[in-house]
C-alpha cells in the first residue's frame, strides 16, 4: 500500500492518516504481484468485475422499483423509488423518497442500497478489498431478490 508520513491535523482540519486508497503507483505492488504490469491488469480485471456487479445490483433495485415498490412510491420517483432522500450517483434526476416516504421501502431494500454505495464510493472498486466488495454486493443483491420473489 502505498503510505505518506501521518500528519496531524488542527481541531478544525482532519488529519492525514499516512495511506490512502487511490493508486499512483503500481511499483508497491511488485513483491506481491511480480511486476507493475501484473498489478495494474489485475486492478483492471477487478474493477470491471466489481463495476459489472454494481450495475446488476442497480438493475435490481430499479427492477424493484417498478414492480413491487409502493405505488406512490413509483408514480412519484420512478427508479429512484428505491433511493435515498439525496439519491446518490447512481440514480441521477431528481430527489428521492422524502423522510416520511422512507418508512415505506422495506429494510432488504435498505440494507442493498447502502452496501452499494459502500462499495461505490469506496473509489477503490474492489482494489482495497476485492473480496469484501464483492460480498458486499452479492449481500445486497440477495436482499432484492428476497424482496422480488415476495
Amino acid at each position: 500500500m502505498q503510505t505518506s508520513e501521518y500528519q496531524y491535523g488542527p481541531p478544525e482540519v482532519a488529519a492525514v492518516t499516512g495511506h490512502r486508497f487511490a493508486v499512483t503507483s503500481y511499483g508497491v505492488c511488485v513483491d506481491c504481484h511480480g511486476t507493475e504490469d501484473n498489478a495494474e491488469g489485475l486492478q483492471g480485471f477487478i474493477r470491471t468485475i466489481i463495476t459489472n456487479q454494481i450495475q446488476v445490483v442497480k438493475a435490481s433495485l430499479d427492477t424493484w422499483a417498478a414492480t413491487k415498490a409502493p405505488a406512490s412510491l413509483y408514480a412519484r420517483y420512478g427508479t429512484r423509488a428505491w433511493e435515498y432522500t439525496n439519491p446518490g450517483d447512481l440514480s441521477p434526476g431528481g430527489p428521492g423518497p422524502s423522510t416520511a416516504e422512507q418508512a415505506l421501502i422495506p429494510d432488504n431494500i435498505k440494507k442493498a442500497r447502502f452496501d452499494l454505495y459502500l462499495v461505490l464510493y469506496d473509489g477503490s472498486y474492489g482494489v482495497h478489498n476485492g473480496p469484501y466488495a464483492l460480498t458486499l454486493l452479492q449481500s445486497a443483491q440477495n436482499w432484492v431478490q428476497q424482496e422480488l420473489h415476495k
